[in-house]
């Protein structure tokens, strides 16, 4: 039996054993040339990785602009079925007793509190006599400008009508509030 193999065998010399090594070896310069090309373009071309960690300390040093809105009110008035009206002054102002004006723009707005709406009580607010709508029991928004003293004064009249009293006695308290806002410097 002869066994027949397709593969040729190359027949090798020491010529061709020679060639081969050197082959190897020329590979092998050329992978390290180009691991230094590759290295020394990396260095040179600006690509850097880094971490770093800055601090800096600030110090400052600064006041806060100071709001002030005072309200004065005068002595609280009563309302009974003799005394059927009343008048309760009070003031606004954007200063205080030591005289320190506002440092800051604000914008105010007057409410008028009470607890149950009864149609026997009417009451209407006055600025320098002239009367001023009230819408849902508030006045429209007012300014005071900072650095400028000023003072407005206020009036709330009360009138009682017994004839629209379907209740009887009525023993209520109206609440004035002024609501501020500081506007943006």
């Amino acid at each position: 039996m002869k066994i027949n193999f397709p593969i040729k065998l190359k027949k090798m010399g020491l010529k061709d054993i020679r060639n081969e090594k050197e082959k190897k070896v020329h590979k092998k310069e050329i992978f390290i040339i180009l691991v230094i090309i590759s290295i020394c373009i990396t260095f040179f071309s600006g690509v850097s990785f880094g971490k770093a960690i800055h601090n800096a300390n600030i110090k400052s040093n600064t006041e806060i602009a100071k709001p002030i809105l005072e309200v004065e009110k005068d002595s609280e008035i009563i309302i009974t079925e003799d005394n059927k009206k009343g008048e309760y002054r009070f003031r606004v102002k954007n200063y205080n007793a030591q005289d320190e004006i506002s440092e800051v723009d604000l914008k105010y707005y007057i409410e008028i509190l009470e607890n149950t709406l009864d149609k026997s009580i009417q009451y209407k607010l006055y600025k320098d006599d002239k009367e001023i709508e009230l819408k849902e029991n508030k006045t429209a928004e007012m300014q005071f400008h900072r650095d400028e003293k000023e003072e407005q004064i206020y009036t709330l009249k009360v009138e009682y009508d017994a004839t629209k009293n379907a209740i009887g006695d009525i023993m209520q308290e109206i609440q004035i509030k002024v609501h501020s806002e500081q506007l943006k410097i």
